[in-house]
């Protein structure tokens, strides 16, 4: 038989873990580049070490984002890349995906406790050292849209983006003056 203590401390420890677990929830963001070198940022929360953290675009091939609507396919050829907000330092990216995929980091291993960013921009204009500050390749005069914006390795011709940040306990678009790292 379970001592008073024994079962105090069980429901604590499965109210613990559904209340971090139900915290976790679904982000989906959309929108339009107007220019081959644009980056757009968003910020984001893990309360929770995490190994299920997802994110994944939708400009490529399109699909059903998280929030339920349909994004059409014909976008530009993303490119993602996870900072660590408090200074800026390169945590992972996608440059090693293939030609015509979509931008997903999953199963990437453990994104610890804390705040990070999330960067979406072009392909060819990945992020070009180890810190957010040291700006994009074509930031740094090392990107070529090629042959006309928005359409290099397989995209489409729209600079058309979505992106969905899964499971995650906060995310936002940043204002101007957030993104101002020291």
């Amino acid at each position: 038989m379970l001592s008073k203590h024994t079962f105090t401390a069980i429901k604590f420890a499965t109210l613990l873990f559904c209340s971090q677990s139900a915290m976790a929830t679904s982000y989906s963001f959309t929108g339009n580049f107007s220019n081959d070198n644009d980056v757009q940022l968003f910020n984001f929360s893990i309360a929770s070490d995490s190994t299920t953290l997802s994110i994944h675009t939708l400009s490529l091939n399109g699909g059903t984002n998280a929030a339920g609507d349909i994004i059409s396919g014909g976008g530009f050829n993303p490119y993602l890349a996870i900072f660590n907000q408090l200074d800026g330092a390169w945590i992972f990216d996608t440059s090693s995906k293939s030609a015509g995929e979509e931008a997903i980091i999953a199963n990437y291993g453990t994104l610890f406790t804390g705040n990070y960013i999330l960067a979406l921009t072009q392909f060819d204009n990945v992020a070009f050292g180890s810190n957010l500050s040291d700006g994009f390749a074509a930031d740094n005069g090392l990107a070529t849209f090629d042959p006309t914006p928005f359409t290099t390795l397989g995209g489409g011709g729209s600079g058309h983006w979505a992106v969905d940040i899964l499971t995650a306990d906060t995310a936002s678009v940043p204002t101007p003056e957030a993104l101002t790292l020291t």
